[in-house]
Formats: structure tokens, C-alpha cells, sequence
């Protein structure tokens, strides 16, 4: 599987360039050179959807071994049971055999409110987490970053300052929460 996820990452980014070199109406003859390429690497089928334009593009790819979603129309994947804060934009998402992968940005002003959510669920869990704190920088420029590995499972949530998607700068002005649900 790891193959054909890091054949997938390689795939996206090149496809990701040449839709947008090329516009909407190398769309199809795109995705269909992807899954080519990717079925080829993978010995698997493979199913790749574009839709959208400019920074509203959305990329959903299936494979045999699950589906990967990158953009401004992925959504929350199914099965996820650790809980994100409301009114993330989901930016992108993995899910495999025993892994689930989310990555959303919230608004810069959420950082503490999205720690403390943490903590307090990790508290009511009855399992075990590690975590660590690490602050870079100093002042307005510092960039906070929160982390909490499960003990005993294959599960990691991290929160951290980050450039808003789009945003075309690299300031600080996001929050950006990964969560990572393993078995």
C-alpha cells in the first residue's frame, strides 16, 4: 500500500500542475493519464475525479487499497471516531485499511479553544496519550504546535499555527489540525 500512496502523492502533483497549466478542458484527458499511470505502478485499479476551477479544484482518487481526497470539496471521511472541532474546512483526507487521515485549517484566533478541545476529549478517552508542546519563534512570529500520540493504538492529533490555504503568504494566520486514527 505504501507504494501506491507515495505513487499516488508523486502522481497528484504532477497532475495538479499540468490541469492548471492546461485548464478545464484537459480535465478527462488528465485523469485518465493519472489512472493509467497509477494502475500501471500499482497492479490495482484506480479512479480519479477533478472537479472544479481555479482555487476551488477538488481531486478524489480511489484505489484498491482506499481513497485519498485533496482540495476545496473534500469531506469528512467516514469511520473517523476522533472528533474535530466544528467549522473546519477539510483540506484533505486519506483512508486506507487501518488508517484514517484528516487535515482541516481553522481560523488563526482558534488556536487555545482547539487545544483545550483536545485535551479535554483525549481526558474522557480512559486510554493513554503522550504529548508535547513546542513553540518556534518568538512574539507575533512564534508558531505553536500542540501534538498527542495514543499509547496503545496507531492514533496522533496535531494542532498548529499555519499559513491559512490560499492565503499566498507564509504569516501565520490559520490553525491547522491533522488527525490521524489508526488500528
Amino acid at each position: 500500500m505504501r507504494s501506491t500512496i507515495k505513487t499516488v502523492a508523486v502522481l497528484i502533483a504532477v497532475l495538479a500542475l499540468f490541469v492548471a497549466a492546461c485548464g478545464s478542458a484537459s480535465d478527462t484527458v488528465a485523469e485518465k493519464l493519472a489512472e493509467e499511470l497509477i494502475e500501471a505502478s500499482s497492479d490495482g485499479e484506480v479512479d480519479i475525479d477533478i472537479s472544479g476551477d481555479g482555487d476551488d479544484v477538488t481531486m478524489k482518487v480511489e484505489t484498491d487499497d482506499g481513497s485519498m481526497s485533496f482540495g476545496s470539496g473534500a469531506e469528512m471521511p467516514e469511520g473517523l471516531e476522533i472528533p474535530v472541532p466544528d467549522d473546519g474546512e477539510v483540506l484533505a483526507t486519506i483512508t486506507a485499511d487501518q488508517v484514517i487521515n484528516v487535515s482541516l485549517t481553522y481560523a488563526h484566533g482558534r488556536f487555545d479553544e482547539i487545544v483545550g478541545f483536545y485535551e479535554n476529549w483525549i481526558s474522557g478517552t480512559g486510554e493513554e496519550w503522550d504529548s508535547q508542546t513546542l513553540t518556534m519563534g518568538s512574539g507575533d512570529e512564534a508558531q505553536r504546535t500542540n501534538m498527542w500520540v495514543e499509547n496503545e493504538g496507531n492514533s496522533m492529533i496535531v494542532v498548529t499555527d499555519c499559513p491559512a490555504p490560499g492565503s499566498h503568504t507564509s504569516d501565520l494566520n490559520a490553525v491547522c489540525v491533522t488527525v490521524t486514527q489508526g488500528e
